[in-house]
């Protein structure tokens, strides 16, 4: 009888869980759209999970306008166990990236400071775009393109000067546009974690650091 109310026990606690665990929502276009946009309330240390499904080598474009300036997202990509290929508490609350593989992205809703811990709901619109190509875009696309080349090219050195290993040894694992400017993360032979690079629009370096624990270097 108490096997069978234990297991009772644990079978009510999942269920309960299941209930109250917002599942994600998947973002689709409507026909001829290459863009969405969804509305939604989040609060406190909640968080509500956006999913869309794209293919590798195209961009991405996510927007995010929210009550209050203390909420933020986060983009996921597929595979991820948490950690996040952008980060909005950082980097602002727009993401612009050519993206690394086909699968379902995860956009991550969340809030912090005064609006997290005050407890009351924010309400927010995100829009989501995978522009066409074409060539009305391509002299903005080849500009931006020459940016982020020459961003890289920056940090790379930057990283290898902070590391003291030749820039050969390194390698660009991921590249993004945002609002602050271009951030880049680059591989460190072995290190556990990548290292993050944040340049201007332009390219130039303003921000170098190691993106794991001091412990993993």
């Amino acid at each position: 009888m108490k096997k069978l109310f234990v297991c009772l026990l644990a079978g009510a606690l999942l269920t309960g869980a299941s209930l109250t665990a917002e599942a994600a929502k998947q973002i689709a276009f409507g026909k001829g759209k290459t863009s969405a946009s969804v509305s939604g309330k989040v609060k406190g240390s909640d968080d509500m999970d956006y999913t869309l499904r794209a293919s590798a080598g195209q961009t991405m474009t996510v927007d995010l306008k929210a009550s209050k300036g203390a909420a933020y997202f986060n983009v996921l990509a597929p595979g991820s166990t948490g950690e996040a290929m952008f980060i909005g508490s950082n980097d602002g609350n727009h993401f612009k990236a050519e993206l690394p593989s086909d699968g379902d992205y995860t956009i991550r809703v969340y809030l912090m400071g005064g609006a997290k811990d005050s407890d009351k709901p924010v309400t927010y619109t995100l829009k989501v775009g995978i522009p066409a190509s074409g060539k009305s875009s391509a002299a903005t696309a080849s500009s931006s393109s020459s940016n982020v080349k020459t961003a890289e090219k920056n940090c790379l050195a930057a990283v290898a000067k902070k590391v003291g290993v030749n820039s050969s040894q390194l390698s660009v694992s991921f590249s993004s546009e945002a609002e602050s400017g271009i951030g880049i993360d680059i591989k460190v032979p072995d290190a556990t974690d990548p290292w993050y690079c944040l340049t201007d629009k332009k390219g130039k370096v303003e921000d170098v650091r190691f993106k794991g624990s001091e412990g993993n270097l």
